[in-house]
């Protein structure tokens, strides 16, 4: 059995650590970051950062040891593969080779991992396809968060790409056959969708909470910063700015159109239910466009049905890390 894991995700604004004990969440704590040390979904300063969490995690009573982090979406490529029946050793050699148009760096330079989300049998029950999940990330990159978790007090035992959480928050969860689960980010809105517990499917919209930041502080006369706090915190009614109120009309307009396009594409299997995550999930007048446009029952993530309510908006990709940590699968 999966024993304690302190799993984290790492956002622009906060550091979310989620200590799972194996059978639940003991305690979850998002802790807002110093000005600039996340920029643009990259950290600027590992041993800064490292410092951070050692900090955070003392003043919370949360343990050190084995550690799980979601990455950023610029630090691993994912892909969803179809390949015929292969030994570990015959994937190894030939996952680099999926990833071709994508690296750009020497494959030896890159580590690979995969889940198999299928085995397609003949009639005889001979299996004749593998579906896979596969990601691809900078074996630098992996290093340079096992030093800074080190730093910090913390052994890298694993690190994911958010789609997988998601997937595993997902099959926890018992969540209905075709689902999506919409992060509402600082960069982008991020739309996945999962079939039967495994990721099928992702839409980005480039554009994202930050934008809205931005709007606001335009209209204010203000800097991001204080604009930030502004529409966090509902300060003089910024979250009803007309500034604001016409980004969520578009990002709901994104978000449906995503829906739309998978929903036309595989008319056998369409989405039925959509969660909110992400720091825009805490920004009512936009849930409500949301809400208004999008052609779906919608929920909260802390909502999904099976016993994750610890898992709020915003520690969702976290949790769905940790969760992981105790699901036996390759």
């Amino acid at each position: 059995m999966a024993g304690n894991l302190i799993a984290l995700d790492i956002g622009q604004y906060q550091a979310k650590l989620v200590w799972y004990t194996g059978k639940s969440v003991k305690k979850a704590v998002a802790a807002p970051l110093p000005d600039g040390l996340v920029e643009n979904g990259e950290i600027r300063a590992m041993d800064a950062m490292a410092d951070f969490l050692k900090q955070t995690a003392k003043e919370n009573g949360i343990p050190r040891g084995a550690a799980a982090i979601a990455l950023p979406e610029s630090a691993v490529f994912t892909r969803l593969c179809e390949l015929p029946p292969m030994t570990d050793a015959q994937l190894a050699y030939n996952l680099p080779f999926e990833f071709k148009d994508y690296l750009r760096e020497e494959k030896g330079q890159y580590v690979f991992d995969y889940s198999v989300q299928e085995l397609v049998r003949d009639e005889s029950g001979t299996v004749r396809q593998m579906r896979l999940f596969a990601c691809a990330a900078l074996r630098s990159t992996i290093e340079r968060y096992r030093a800074m978790l080190h730093r910090a007090g913390f052994r890298l035992k694993f690190a994911m790409p958010a789609a997988s959480a998601y997937a595993a928050l997902v099959r926890a969860a018992d969540a209905p056959d075709t689902c999506c689960i919409i992060d509402l980010g600082h960069g982008a809105i991020r739309v996945y969708v999962l079939r039967r517990g495994e990721f099928t499917a992702q839409r980005v919209a480039e554009l994202g909470i930050g934008d809205v930041v931005r709007a606001l502080a335009e209209a204010r006369g203000v800097d991001e910063h204080l604009a930030q706090e502004y529409l966090l915190g509902d300060y003089e009614n910024a979250v009803h700015d007309p500034a604001a109120a016409e980004l969520y009309g578009r990002m709901a307009a994104e978000i449906t159109k995503a829906v739309n396009f998978y929903n036309y594409n595989h008319r056998d299997e369409t989405i039925t239910q959509a969660y909110l995550c992400g720091g825009g999930a805490a920004i009512e007048p936009l849930v409500d466009a949301i809400v208004q446009m999008v052609n779906l029952p919608i929920a909260p993530v802390r909502e999904l049905p099976g016993g994750v309510r610890e898992s709020a908006w915003v520690f969702a990709k976290a949790v769905g890390c940790a969760l992981q940590n105790g699901e036996e699968r390759k």
